[in-house]
């Protein structure tokens, strides 16, 4: 009789051991926590560096380099100006207060400063260091400041100026508007400053920067 191939020889156990699992090693996690399937993205995530240092930075760089490059084009403007000037345009100026001329080149002196005070604090920020705030807090505080005062000034120098014809009213609204305007524009960023680095959070991650 022919024997069945799948039956037990003598001396075999009759049943078979089922083939061993192999098996990987779990990550020990703590009871009730979902086990962790992504360690390394993580990791990568906690170290992960903050992205705003080199966006404001690149922005304080951008401003500082445009508002330099007006100041000296707007200093080699007034330089060379008075000899294009109309006669109305040369009566208009003589209205002006005495000091309106020393005012306006000690302003873009300041301008200009103040430039250079932004682009150092942007390049420090670029670098991590914790000089950045201080930079920038100090600018955003004088550029606060300068803002207000200077539209002050520029609103009296605007009172007493006189146009000739009957363009006087139209003339003086106008560079009103555009004063007022002007100091909002000026204060939009030295504000955004104050208040960003005022905030817990960006302040505890500065203080772990290179002094």
């Amino acid at each position: 009789m022919t024997q069945n191939p799948y039956t037990p020889q003598d001396g075999q156990s009759s049943q078979q051991t089922p083939p061993t699992q192999q098996q990987f090693p779990t990550p020990a996690t703590a009871p009730g926590e979902p086990m962790n399937v992504y360690p390394a993205a993580n990791v990568n995530a906690a170290n992960a560096q903050p992205i705003w240092p080199t966006v404001v930075g690149i922005i304080s760089l951008c401003l500082a380099g445009f508002g330099g490059l007006m100041t000296l084009f707007g200093m080699i403007f007034q330089t060379f100006a008075q000899g294009l000037q109309t006669p109305q345009q040369r009566e208009m100026m003589a209205s002006m207060p005495d000091w309106h001329q020393t005012y306006q080149l000690v302003s873009q002196v300041i301008w200009l400063a103040m430039a250079i005070l932004l682009a150092v604090g942007g390049v420090m920020l670029l670098k991590r260091r914790q000089l950045a705030r201080t930079l920038h807090v100090a600018f955003a505080v004088i550029g606060v400041v300068l803002a207000i005062g200077f539209t002050v000034v520029g609103l009296i120098s605007t009172s007493q100026m006189q146009v000739p014809g009957p363009a006087d009213t139209i003339v003086k609204v106008t560079t009103i508007v555009t004063t007022i305007i002007g100091m909002f524009v000026s204060l939009a960023y030295p504000v955004f400053l104050l208040i960003w680095f005022a905030r817990a959070k960006v302040k505890q991650h500065i203080q772990t920067w290179q002094s």
